[in-house]
């Protein structure tokens, strides 16, 4: 992400195509953190505290993104058969199908996103962005804007 720029600036950007939900609270993006056992990169933080739930174009592959309010993604990060399938992989959101994004935890932070396809394991697991920074930029645009900028 340019480091001029705050999530709250790049989400009132008023050309970028997303709806979203009402924030998060700080406790439960605490809990959120608890059932994780780490402390989330800020960026994803403000994310949350600005929507909590949204879904727009992405100008990454899989070119739609739907963000997992708090409370869906605590029930994915302590579900036990998530967690044998897709160890250290915490899932935030997915494209409305079969695909999840998530942070890959099994390096160090910054953790790169990836998209998984559920079905098909982690063998179809694809980096599309180093970091949550240079993904938050492309959320909201379609590849042909992002292209531009």
């Amino acid at each position: 992400m340019k480091a001029s720029r705050t999530v709250t600036q790049i989400f009132s950007d008023p050309n970028r195509k997303w709806k979203g939900a009402a924030p998060a609270s700080e406790a439960e993006i605490k809990a959120l953190e608890g059932v994780l056992g780490v402390s989330l990169p800020s960026e994803y933080v403000e994310l949350l505290r600005l929507n909590n739930g949204g879904e727009g174009e992405l100008a990454l592959p899989p070119l739609w993104f739907q963000l997992f309010d708090v409370k869906w993604a605590m029930t994915l990060a302590a579900d036990d058969s998530y967690k044998a399938e897709f160890p250290n992989i915490f899932f935030f959101g997915g494209n409305g199908g079969l695909e999840s994004i998530g942070f890959d935890m099994r390096g160090k932070d910054p953790w790169p996103i990836v998209a998984i396809d559920r079905i098909a394991g982690l063998d179809s697991l694809m980096i599309i962005s180093a970091n949550i920074g240079e993904f938050i930029e492309a959320i909201g645009i379609s590849p042909e804007e992002r292209a531009v900028e």
